[in-house]
């Protein structure tokens, strides 16, 4: 009996458009869902952490990183592989989806059986045993999740895979994890609104999956899991590599040291995430299809890279410039000490978020390995920067994690440009705008606080963060708009000529027209490109 019947889809819609725009309409759901979750984030966590503090948080941070290390295991890069295998029968996803089950409940019973001594031995603290039980059924729900959403990634479905995730965030954390919060139910509320979201999202890209999953004989050989098991190992580096901070924070300076780190990481690594992500799931399949074609992934990465930084560069210097305001604003005096640590996680997150699109770019290539070589060398490297560092300080790891994540970039990003022949110009060209903005929006919330404090004026955290943010959007803006060329690049204009062209009316608004004129021979310079076309998309048949 399967887990829920696949849905038909319409062949007519299919058979429109290229994959290029296809890819368009996964990006724009993508970020549409990005900005409703980043929202529902931004007031849940803050409710939570002002309703809960940091040992709450700590504690439930033990949980948390088992389950997620167990689930990368768990998946056996399984979903990855799912997707990106150039043709995909309904046999494989049937077995895969049975190994699937079968890893994930055995890891759910070991976890519950060994609690204890997971606390003790790995955590050094005992009250987290409870709490490691309760959150073990996660792992078998994350399995079945893992599948349905690796079906409607293949297909570019990613409305669905968005609407689920921000409807389910939404029930889960700011109706039923606050409301518990607010019942005094401490830790037990991240728990019960973890495993609402987790439910309630696989139901639902499980119902819409556009093949019918239904689990296998698990044992029975694919061709597919050769693959899968690189992208597992390369999987559970990266984990070990961004966790591996809150496992010593949590065992060395304990659960209070682990909430502040926590919540902390969590104020700038969940935007950051949903940034990179999003581009993530689409340059993937992307990249599957278009193999053969490098100039056409060439240009896609690059306007990839030059789309995260225009928001990762401005957005993340402004927090690490503004952290102790942001802190006293948002989470209130008992996590002012969080304050140190925010400063480099948020330079590290601009890092984070150009690197990250590396990773789909090799895997949809057919290379899992060639990332797999590289996260080892950057494990090699944070293991003796973190044992050095968490016997320091909470500011020190952070700063030791920025580090890591320079290093990981300058790989990582190396990497794909020897493949694709992508020259340091183009890097430049790329991000020299990002760059710029970043130093924009670190200078002038710097620039106000010290006329302020030379003046001798002691504003409220409130007041002031209120002036940095809108001083320092209005630069931005006008700086944009004075040299769209420079800030945006041609790949990003031409994408803005599309808008203008479906909204004419825009381009007559007072101070675009510039912008519309940029944008404009930004496509024409575009289109002479025959050799970064992007192949067509060759719509393959849905089985139900």
């Amino acid at each position: 009996m399967g887990i829920g019947p696949g849905l038909a889809m319409s062949s007519s819609s299919e058979s429109t458009g290229g994959l290029a725009s296809r890819a368009l309409r996964g990006v724009r759901w993508n970020y549409l869902g990005a900005i409703g979750r980043i929202a529902a984030t931004f007031v849940s966590q803050i409710a939570l952490a002002r309703l809960l503090g940091p040992e709450s948080f700590g504690l439930f941070g033990y949980s948390f990183l088992t389950v997620m290390l167990l689930g990368v295991i768990v998946e056996m890069g399984l979903p990855n592989a799912l997707v990106q295998a150039p043709d995909l029968d309904d046999d494989a996803v049937a077995v895969a989806l049975g190994r699937l089950l079968m890893a994930g409940a055995t890891a759910a019973l070991c976890v519950f059986l060994a609690a204890d001594l997971i606390a003790l031995h790995v955590f050094s603290n005992p009250q987290a045993a409870p709490v490691l039980r309760a959150m073990s059924p996660t792992l078998v729900v994350a399995a079945v999740a893992s599948a349905a959403m690796a079906m409607l990634s293949r297909d570019l479905e990613f409305k669905v895979i968005q609407l689920a995730a921000l409807g389910s965030y939404v029930i889960g954390y700011l109706v039923v994890g606050i409301a518990a919060a607010l019942m005094g139910l401490g830790v037990w509320s991240l728990v019960l609104a973890w495993h609402v979201q987790t439910l309630l999202a696989c139901l639902i890209m499980a119902r819409r999956s556009p093949r019918s999953l239904r689990p296998a004989n698990p044992f029975r050989r694919i061709g597919i899991a050769a693959f899968g098991r690189v992208v597992m190992v390369t999987n559970v580096v990266n984990w070990v590599i961004d966790n591996g901070p809150h496992t010593a924070i949590g065992r060395w300076l304990g659960p209070g040291a682990l909430g502040l780190y926590t919540v902390s990481t969590n104020l700038v690594k969940v935007p950051a995430d949903h940034l990179v992500r999003n581009l993530q799931s689409v340059l993937l399949p992307l990249s599957a299809r278009a193999q053969g074609n490098d100039a056409g992934i060439r240009r896609a990465y690059l306007t990839a890279m030059g789309g995260v930084g225009i928001v990762a560069f401005p957005v993340f210097t402004f927090v690490a410039t503004t952290s102790e305001q942001v802190v006293a604003v948002l989470l209130g005096a008992k996590w002012l000490a969080a304050t140190a640590v925010l400063v480099p996680l948020s330079l590290a997150m601009v890092l984070h978020a150009v690197e990250a699109m590396a990773g789909p770019v090799l895997n949809g290539r057919g290379e899992p390995g060639a990332e797999l070589r590289m996260k080892a060398i950057i494990l090699a490297l944070s293991l003796p920067v973190l044992a050095l560092t968490a016997n320091w300080s909470l500011a020190a790891v952070g700063w030791g994690v920025a580090f890591v994540f320079l290093v990981r970039w300058i790989l990582m990003n190396g990497a794909v440009a020897r493949r694709l022949h992508i020259t340091a110009g183009d890097f430049g060209q790329a991000m020299g705008g990002p760059l710029t903005l970043g130093i924009i929006s670190a200078a002038v919330p710097w620039g106000i606080g010290f006329a302020l404090r030379t003046a001798g004026l002691a504003w409220p955290a409130l007041w002031l963060l209120a002036l940095m943010a809108v001083v320092t959007a209005v630069v931005l803006a006008l700086f944009t708009l004075a040299l769209p060329r420079f800030v945006l690049g041609p790949q990003l204009l031409s994408l803005l000529h599309r808008l203008f062209e479906k909204r004419p009316t825009l381009a007559s608004r007072p101070g675009l027209s510039r912008l519309a004129d940029a944008a404009s021979q930004a496509a024409r310079e575009v289109v002479t490109d025959h050799f970064g076309a992007i192949p067509t998309w060759t719509p393959r048949p849905k089985t139900s």
